[in-house]
């Protein structure tokens, strides 16, 4: 039974609300607050900000995507040469949870950090809680999980090209987000503060790409064999 501050909705999820400690979310609401996070910049203007439950969702759904389809990507490419043999790459999915989820929790630790600690030095500047900032981050990764699945088209031209595309959807999203908390400090602090959230959003998107999809597959390569002409030349020089 649910206390006074909560409302019964079936087969939701408890998140924090202004007319009480808690609601209940349901699946048609947690689909209508991505698109909002992708339009709507202003982290002030996001639906329930303080809601973790889906920016931690999105980021699992993210690793299984990289995952999987960095594993069908390279069995794609390499599908009918009789040298390759497919080996399924588990450990993908442990290097992606890793990286995908130290970049959303300690990147928002820091600049929660950076923020505070310019927040004693100008007094105007607007403060946002960590876990706001943890929400954002894991909303703006939403738009790499059909990027991730597009990824499996063996094509470095189109890889690239989404991945631009996923980088200026996202990175923007930040950039706008962040630029209100900053913009009342030091006009080079503020422009080296977006300018470094941008380039690890960058270091992300580029990082993913080139090592669970660029990266080269050296054990399918045939192993050169010595031809006898070989094999006499180096008897004679030994």
């Amino acid at each position: 039974m649910l206390s006074p501050g909560f409302q019964h909705r079936p087969f939701g999820f408890l998140i924090r609300t202004p007319t009480g400690p808690y609601a209940e979310l349901q699946a048609f609401e947690c689909t209508q607050r991505i698109p909002s996070v992708q339009t709507e910049l202003p982290l002030s203007s996001t639906p329930d900000p303080v809601d973790g439950h889906w920016p931690f969702w999105i980021c699992a759904t993210l690793v299984f995507a990289i995952a999987i389809s960095g594993n069908l990507s390279n069995f794609l490419i390499h599908l009918g040469e009789k040298t390759y043999h497919y080996v399924p790459e588990f450990q993908k999915v442990s290097i992606a949870a890793t990286v995908i989820y130290a970049y959303s929790w300690l990147v928002p630790l820091a600049l929660w950090g950076f923020l505070m600690w310019r927040n004693s030095k100008v007094m105007n500047i607007v403060s946002y809680s960590f876990l706001e900032i943890v929400c954002v981050y894991g909303y703006s990764l939403f738009i790499y999980i059909p990027t991730a699945i597009l990824w499996i088209i063996p094509q470095k031209a189109v890889r690239w090209i989404l991945v631009m595309i996923a980088l200026g959807i996202s990175g923007s999203v930040l950039a706008m987000t962040f630029w209100p908390a900053v913009r009342e400090d030091n006009r080079r602090i503020a422009m080296a503060t977006i300018v470094t959230i941008v380039l690890l959003h960058m270091l992300l998107s580029v990082g993913c790409l080139a090592y669970f999809f660029d990266a080269p597959e050296m054990d399918h390569l045939p192993t050169a064999t010595a031809t006898p002409n070989q094999t006499v030349a180096a008897a004679k020089f030994s």
